[in-house]
Order: structure tokens, then sequence, then C-alpha cells
């Protein structure tokens, strides 16, 4: 048994040797972040978070034609010193947060890429997208790029945001074996068409979404989700309404630059959410204007946006799975590894001023931006979910600073203080004890290469 064992095994290795060597370049990335973060909610609740992350990147790759990307996380933000129920340290944990593989196909310029990767949608005037943004809430799934003249380039994409294998309820239970139902999906397609001008270029967009109504869970983190803790800026009427339907998006997003040092940003999208079995129709739009004028001093801005909130019917908010970086504290433009106070994607309009890249010591810039926000929510509301409605506004005042400690390590501390103007005379259950302002510092150490 020993010598069949050693033939087979010199037999492989003898195999293995003859076999064409086929050179894989594999290069590697890496960003660890480390937090230490001190806030209050506008319910006075002082907390504090310090946390941290690594994420590692595998690209190999067989040629220009073909190649695969892996990147690994480890630990997905836990506290430090926390332990599970088992007593057993969380900092442990690994997933697989990126997953794709990246091919040509052959005689054509077509790119495919298909896996888990950060999927999204064009980016608005703010940076993300806030019906399907890239970043935090990877998906699965496949997207075409061909160029078609030198001012076209078209997208098409498919994704599976969700499906019946993750959680059975409202309790998070998990279902296993033949409980579960892989029929229950939810699918999002998208076209884009992607153009480039002399002084101007954008893209315009449309996308549909078939909803099951058994993935509602499985699509929390795609499809909206309690974002926050009571007391700070937390939401949960906008993004996935519950119920199976179909949803349809149309947008478009431009940078005009003609007229460069100053340049234009505007974006605008319209959602529409279809329910079937009595579930709740809903639609609404959203509109981002940002100017900018780089100087040797700084990069002056002057922004605004506005969300369509609920109406009295409760149906007037877009239907949205992105992210919108408007601000560095209530919405999602931070660095840091954790922000209390996010919010959801609707219900407000807003104008911003500021100023960013002031440098007066090599290596450190800051970033300064005072924005007031007016809520376009009806105070009607059954549920008292909404945040800022029209009775409501705050205003958020933001101070990011960066210094650049070396080539690939930057310290960030973020300051956010936002004054609070809620409405708190019993019209708005939701807002009532919510009478502080709400503020946050977090020092953020961030190494990649």
């Amino acid at each position: 048994m020993k010598k069949l064992a050693t033939l087979l095994l010199a037999a492989g290795m003898v195999v293995a040797a003859s076999a064409p060597a086929n050179a894989v370049d594999v290069k590697v990335d890496a960003r660890y972040r480390t937090t230490f973060s001190t806030y209050q909610g506008f319910d006075g609740a002082n907390s504090e978070n310090n946390l941290h992350r690594m994420r590692l990147g595998l690209t190999m790759a067989a040629s220009e034609n073909l190649s695969a990307y892996v990147q690994f996380q480890i630990n997905q933000g836990n506290q430090w010193g926390s332990v599970d129920k088992h007593g057993r340290w969380q900092e442990n944990d690994i997933t697989a947060r990126m997953l794709y593989l990246d091919w040509k196909i052959p005689g054509t310029p077509v790119k495919v890429r298909m896996g888990r990767h950060d999927l999204g949608l064009p980016a608005d005037a703010f940076g993300n997208n806030s019906v399907l943004g890239a970043g935090y809430g990877n998906r699965e799934g496949i997207v075409l790029t061909a160029p078609v003249t030198d001012w076209l380039g078209l997208t098409a994409i498919w994704t599976r945001l969700g499906v019946d294998v993750n959680y059975s309820d409202a309790t998070h239970t998990y279902k296993l074996g033949n409980d579960l139902d892989l029929n229950n999906s939810d699918d999002m397609y998208a076209v884009a068409a992607n153009l480039k001008f002399d002084g101007i270029s954008g893209a315009v967009y449309a996308a549909y979404a078939t909803l099951d109504d058994n993935t509602h869970y499985k699509s929390y983190n795609t499809f909206g989700q309690n974002q926050g803790t009571a007391g700070n800026l937390n939401g949960w009427n906008g993004g996935r309404p519950a119920g199976a339907g179909d949803a349809y998006w149309l947008g478009f997003t431009s940078t005009i630059s003609f007229f460069d040092p100053f340049v234009l940003k505007l974006s605008a999208a319209y959602g529409e959410f279809e329910g079937e079995n009595g579930a709740k129709n809903a639609n609404g739009f959203n509109v981002q204007a940002k100017a900018s004028y780089k100087t040797a001093f700084g990069t002056p801005v002057l922004g605004g946006w506005y969300f369509s909130g609920n109406d009295e019917n409760g149906k007037g908010y877009m239907p949205n799975a992105g992210y919108f970086n408007g601000t560095n504290h209530v919405y999602d433009g931070f660095a840091a590894l954790t922000n209390p106070s996010k919010t959801n994607n609707d219900g407000n309009w807003a104008v911003q001023i500021g100023i960013e890249k002031v440098s007066f010591v090599a290596g450190l810039t800051h970033d300064l931006h005072v924005t007031y926000m007016q809520g376009t929510h009806d105070n009607v509301d059954a549920n008292k979910t909404v945040f800022l409605t029209e009775d409501d506004s705050i205003v958020e005042i933001s101070l990011n600073n960066v210094y650049q400690i070396y080539k690939n390590l930057a310290a960030r501390l973020e300051l956010a203080y936002v004054i609070n103007d809620l409405d708190d005379t019993g019209k708005d259950e939701r807002n009532k004890g919510m009478t502080e302002d709400d503020w946050y510092a977090g020092l953020t150490f961030d190494f990649r290469f």
C-alpha cells in the first residue's frame, strides 16, 4: 500500500512538473484603520468607540485581458475588548469582502467583472450615489463595460441584492436546510451611458428592481436599514419599502469644467416603488449641486440638495439603497470606522458653504463646512419614524483635518457639531426627548498601500 501511494505521488509530481508554466503577476494592496471617537446624541447620551479593521487585497493578473481579485476583511469593526456570548474575542473574524474576476470578451473591447465587488451607479454631485452606491455592503453581480466612441461608453449591471438565505423574519433568526427558498430574491438591472466631451462629462442611467416579499430582511443592508440608535439621527421610512413589488429609477450626473478652475457638479434622480399585495407605494426624487473654485489658499465650495419626503399619505420618499456624502456627520462623508448619527437619504433640503484643502503647514490640510438642513417630511406620520419634518431643522458645522505622517500613513481628526432645532411640541413623537445639540470627535489612523 505504501509503495502504491509512493508511485501515485511520484506520478503526480511528474504530471505537475510537465504542465506548462503560466506566469501570474500578484500585487498586494492593504488598508488598516483604527478609530478613537466620542460623541453625544440629541438625547444627551454620551458614548465612545474604539475599533480597528484591516482590508487586504490580492490582484492575480494572468494578462491584460484576465485577472482575479480577492479582498479579505479582518474584523468587522467590533469594539476593542468585546467578546461574544461564549466569551471569545470578537475581533478575529475574517471575511472575503470582495471576490471577483475581470476578463475581456475575446476579439472585443467589452470588459466583464463578475463576483462580489464595489458595485454602484454613477457618482452624484457629492461623490457617491443615493440610489445604489458603491462601498459598504458590497454586492454580487455582473458588470459589462464597453467603449462605443471617444465620447460614449456603455455600462450594463445585474446584481442580486438579496436572497432567502440569511434571516427568516424581523427577529433575525437563521434558516437552515429545507426552510430556504432560493426562488425568493431581490434583483436589480441597470444601464448607464457615460459621456465625455471637452469641458463636460457625466452619465445618464436607468435601473429596475424586482423585489420579493420574503427577502425584506435579507436585503436589509441594501435597501434601507435602521442606521443608528434612538437619540441620534436614525430613520427607517426611507430605503427598502416593505412587501413585494417593482422599483424604477432614472437619473443623471454631470461635471461642468468649461471655466476651470471653476467646476460645477449637478445630479438628479427619480425613483418609484409599486407594491404588490397591499404593500405601500412610494415615489420621490432628489436634486444635488456643488460648485467649487480652486485657489492657491484652498477651494471654496457652495452646494445644496433637495430630497423629497413623506407626504400626508406616507408616499413622498424615493426608495434607495445608496450613500450620500453631503456632510461628514449626518451623512456618509466621514472617514472614521463609525459614525452614530448617519441618517437615510431622504426628507430634507440643504444649503452648504465651505472651504476645502486649506493648508498652513506642509502635510496638514483642513476642510470646513457649514450646512443648514430643513425637513421635507410631512408632520402626519402614523409610525413616527421620520427624521426632519417640515418643522425641523439642524445646522451641521464640521472641521476635518488630515495630517500625512508618512507617505502611507495619515491621521484624520474629524470634528462636528450639530445645532438642534427639532420641533419638540408633541406634533412629532419621533423628536420627543431630543433636545440637546449633537457633537462628534473622531481620530482615525489610516495606513494604506
